[in-house]
């Protein structure tokens, strides 16, 4: 009963749901003035007390579900009112440009941008697209990219590089670019490919298989990878891992991440990773650090921003892979190597990566995002000069090998910008998505960089108190290996090279003008239609009037989806690819072997397959058939020019396969990831005769992965969970051609192939949770890939790690 004077009060209660009736924890319910709001519980319940009796606007905000209103009214007669609310989820459905985190924690993702450059079910896209999501490196203990290939069907190593093969063709150094949230890194380019990335601060790893260039210009026609970052939650989740291993490794890993205000529209993420590890290899110590704080702004229901910085710092060796003595591949351990004691390799990759979103009407978005990459390196190395010395009858053919010195000062700029509108309206019965944009992007490198190579030494000797110098080769005997600190000061610097002069001048830029519309015909029926139009001009002064080589093409994609069932769509596509050369290439052939310009490559993949979704859609499966064609494939010889520079031919290629992936959730508590790709690649033309027919170098015929986590349900066993898994790949061509050891004219050898076998324990109480990965359980003696004789890219031996976990 109220008294005199008092103002009655109201209160408004309810729960929150998903579409199967859970209750969603720590949803946002406000008032729509925004003087009242809170958040639910546990089992999606919420309360607002103390409320004046008036008409109120609730308003549910979450970013992992759709916004809803309720309007209620507290009345004298009804002070205490029950809202209740079911929400359908977003899939994060209304960012163009993906700055909002990912609250799913399975194996399976729901949607991908770098197929479309929008959020789109990946069921949708026609075209395959693979995803490792975080979940799976963190369960795996995958610290590089590298680790993560055996995840995705049709990818395997090229080499222990940052270096790949998709669809049978080669992804790094000159033939591929690692994208970052869709923008070019550099990563994987020049001088950086001979680091993988790490992924302590990656949200997925996505594979777009076939020819990208329509959205993304110059690509590989294999495949795009593209590497996403972990973005802010609106929820408070932070996280610590403490690990140690094999090869005396010590890890730490940090990932926190929630608001920054009551209002929760500042939202911030911290991830930050170090390891020290002395690798399998020997001479090989690495230490390596990252630190990615990301903020995003909510600046109001129609802007958003975010902006990310990223610091990396490795100190430690640049490992040319293993020596292969007297052409017997395991001659020597997998330790073995050429690399000195003085020996360094130390590089610094930093980064600036912002976007924005703004909604002008619910039909109309503006989406922009930049990237600013640097690479930075301090090298210092002893390796292969791709040759032997067998002049010396007394010891055994292919034992001595030339070596050539690299001291090495460079840095190189990667600067991206990508704006476009997305614009949604319907014509008639059709519904369109359409996205019109322009990317450039810019690269050059630091004109102070440097180089110092040498293939000689000066040897002092002391005959009968007469001091002697003469001039020897740098070499190392495989059967008396030695290591020590070596003195550069004795070495004979060679000038220059050409090659060297190219890269300090490199600065190229291109820009893409780019249409695409995504057309609904029917509720089952959806076509996507795209095109690309790319320049490509570098801005260097040749002294000879001409400064400046252009490349354009026009590329075309087209492709359709067709729902047979609500869960199972038939898609079809075709795309079109092309990589512009180094201009140098084209300026300066003869000083790659060649007396004429190289041409541009060009490429193009048809794709048909189907895509469902299963078990309540917690399964993703894909099926693909393909054919990719290459021409003018730039290939590296492996020889080299009188001034150290690379020997480059070219060739035509086709690859036709077919593959299987099946990604997610079988049940609750058994999660899988599959693959199984059938690869047949042949050089259907090719400027060295012995090529011709055949496969790709480095390119499987057959390969496979599988990853199982069981975790136990039973009382006495709940917590605990158990992984098993592997992958096999089947022989490899070598890139170059080797020469037989009796002698005789050179021909092509094979990697053979190879399985391993890989499990895991998992252990989870409270926030706690405990788990050792074994990998290489049976200590395979393997080849991930490499170049010919003189680096060979082994596997690592049997290893473990093990890792303590806290979350909170």
């Amino acid at each position: 009963m109220l008294t005199v004077g008092q103002t009655p009060l109201g209160h408004l209660a309810g729960r929150v749901v998903g579409p199967s009736g859970q209750g969603l924890e720590r949803i946002t319910v406000v008032e729509s003035t925004g003087r009242f709001s809170t958040l639910t519980s546990a089992d999606g319940r919420f309360s607002l007390d103390q409320l004046p009796l008036a008409e109120y606007t609730l308003i549910t905000r979450s970013l992992g579900h759709q916004e809803q209103r309720r309007t209620v009214v507290l009345s004298a007669d009804d002070p205490n009112v029950t809202v209740n609310f079911t929400l359908q989820p977003s899939s994060n459905a209304l960012q163009e440009v993906e700055v909002l985190g990912r609250k799913e924690t399975t194996y399976k993702s729901d949607y991908s941008f770098v197929g479309t450059r929008t959020a789109t079910a990946l069921i949708n896209v026609p075209q395959s697209v693979s995803t490792v999501t975080k979940e799976l490196i963190e369960d795996r203990q995958a610290y590089r990219l590298t680790e993560t290939v055996k995840n995705v069907a049709g990818v395997a190593q090229y080499s222990h590089y940052d270096d790949f093969t998709i669809r049978g063709f080669r992804n790094g150094y000159e033939s591929g670019f690692r994208l970052l949230n869709g923008l070019r890194s550099g990563f994987s380019y020049g001088n950086a490919f001979t680091q993988a990335p790490l992924t302590v601060n990656l949200e997925r790893v996505e594979v777009l298989k076939g020819p990208g260039a329509a959205l993304f210009g110059d690509i590989n026609p294999g495949g795009t990878i593209n590497m996403v970052t972990k973005k802010p939650l609106d929820v408070a989740r932070k996280a610590l891992t403490f690990s140690t291993g094999s090869f005396n490794t010590t890890r730490a890993t940090a990932d926190f991440t929630g608001p920054l205000n009551e209002q929760k529209n500042v939202l911030y993420r911290f991830n930050a990773g170090y390891e020290k590890t002395n690798t399998f290899r020997d001479v090989n110590d690495t230490k390596s650090l990252m630190l990615a704080p990301t903020v995003t702004f909510l600046v109001s229901d129609k802007t958003t921003l975010n902006a990310e910085l990223v610091y990396t710092h490795n100190d430690g060796y640049l490992d040319r892979g293993l020596p292969i003595k007297s052409n017997d591949l395991y001659a020597v351990p997998r330790s073995f190597t050429l690399s000195q004691p003085s020996d360094y390799f130390r590089t610094t990759t930093y980064y600036l990566n912002a976007s924005l979103n703004h909604k002008f009407t619910d039909w109309l978005s503006f989406n922009a995002s930049y990237l600013d990459f640097t690479y930075n390196e301090n090298l210092s190395e002893h390796r292969t000069l791709n040759s032997y010395d067998n002049s010396d009858a007394s010891k055994p053919r292919n034992s001595v090998m030339n070596l050539r010195y690299f001291d090495r000062r460079a840095e190189e700029y990667t600067k991206n910008l990508s704006a476009y509108l997305v614009l949604n309206r319907n014509t008639g019965s059709l519904a369109h998505k359409v996205v019109v944009g322009a990317d450039y992007i810019r690269f050059n490198t630091d004109k102070e960089s440097a180089m110092f190579e040498s293939r000689q030494r000066l040897a002092t000797s002391v005959a009968n108190g007469v001091v002697s110098q003469r001039v020897v080769p740098l070499q190392f005997d495989l059967n008396s290996p030695s290591y020590e600190i070596r003195d550069p000061s004795t070495y004979i610097r060679r000038p220059t090279p050409a090659f060297f002069i190219d890269y300090i001048n490199s600065i190229y830029h291109t820009t893409g003008l780019y249409a695409q519309d995504q057309i609904e015909v029917t509720p089952r029926l959806g076509l996507l239609l795209g095109a690309r139009y790319e320049l490509f001009a570098d801005e260097r002064d040749y002294g000879d009037g001409s400064t400046n080589i252009q490349q354009t093409k026009f590329l075309p994609r087209a492709g359709l989806t067709y729902a047979l069932r609500e869960n199972l769509n038939y898609f079809a596509s075709y795309s079109a690819g092309f990589r512009p050369l180094r201009p140098e290439l084209i300026r300066f052939p003869e000083r790659y072997g060649r007396s004429e310009a190289f041409s541009p490559e060009t490429s193009y993949q048809l794709e048909t397959g189907l895509k469902g979704e299963f078990f309540d859609k917690a399964l993703f499966a894909t099926v693909a058939a393909y054919q990719i064609e290459r021409r003018n494939q730039l290939v590296n010889t492996g020889s080299l020019t009188a001034a150290g520079a690379a020997i480059y031919r070219q060739n035509q290629a086709r690859s036709r396969g077919v593959e299987v992936e099946l990604t997610g959730n079988i049940l609750p508590n058994f999660s899988l990831n599959a693959n199984y790709a059938f690869n047949h690649t042949e050089v259907t033309k090719a400027d060295l005769a012995a090529e011709q027919g055949q496969p790709l170098a480095n390119a499987p015929q057959n390969s496979g992965g599988l990853w199982t986590k069981y975790t136990f349900l039973a009382p006495a066993l709940r917590g605990l969970g158990l992984a098993v898994g592997g992958n096999f790949v089947t022989r490899r061509r070598f890139e170059n051609q080797v020469e037989p050891l009796e002698g005789g004219p050179a021909e092509w050898a094979y990697w053979p192939g190879y399985a391993v076998a890989d499990v895991a324990l998992f252990y989870t109480v409270n926030r706690f949770n405990f788990h050792v990965n074994v990998n290489n359980l049976f200590d395979t003696y393997y080849f991930v890939g490499g170049y010919d004789y003189f680096r060979a890219s082994p596997g690592a031996p049997r290893n473990f790690m093990v890792t303590l976990g806290y979350s909170f």
